[in-house]
């Protein structure tokens, strides 16, 4: 009985670890301005399962507010770092980027490259992209 229970415990830190982990930081992140956080009209990094886009939100265009897509790649979270690999771009091309969670804050601390950065979260939603 001792065995199926610390086997149970075994599986269940398994599970749950990586996925909570992961779970925590998906969302639209924004650049930390004094006492608010900069969600639209400026960019913004969108974590949704290991894929990293960096996009502007709520442009005005002719098919009215919609979110541009700036560059995209993938991300790694341990649970205490996320790496965002280096982006390519072809407009502008990003390296790598390290962060640290805060899990107390609720936020991510650009560490690599400077100038260092704090993000905290914006309203989560799907991205609207322009119809070209």
């Amino acid at each position: 009985m001792k065995r199926i229970a610390t086997a149970a415990l075994v599986l269940l830190s398994m599970g749950a670890g990586p996925v909570a982990s992961a779970a925590s930081v998906d969302g639209i992140w924004g650049v930390t301005q004094g006492t608010g956080v900069l969600c639209s009209g400026a960019h913004v990094m969108v974590l949704r399962d290991g894929r990293y886009i960096k996009a502007l939100l709520d442009m005005g265009t002719t098919q009215g507010l919609r979110d541009l897509v700036e560059g995209t790649s993938t991300y790694v979270f341990d649970g205490v770092q996320l790496v965002v690999a280096a982006s390519l771009s072809l407009a502008r091309p990003e390296p790598r980027q390290v962060f640290q969670w805060d899990p107390v804050g609720q936020i991510l601390r650009r560490e690599e490259p400077t100038p260092s950065l704090t993000f905290r979260r914006c309203p989560d939603r799907e991205l609207l992209l322009l119809n070209r």
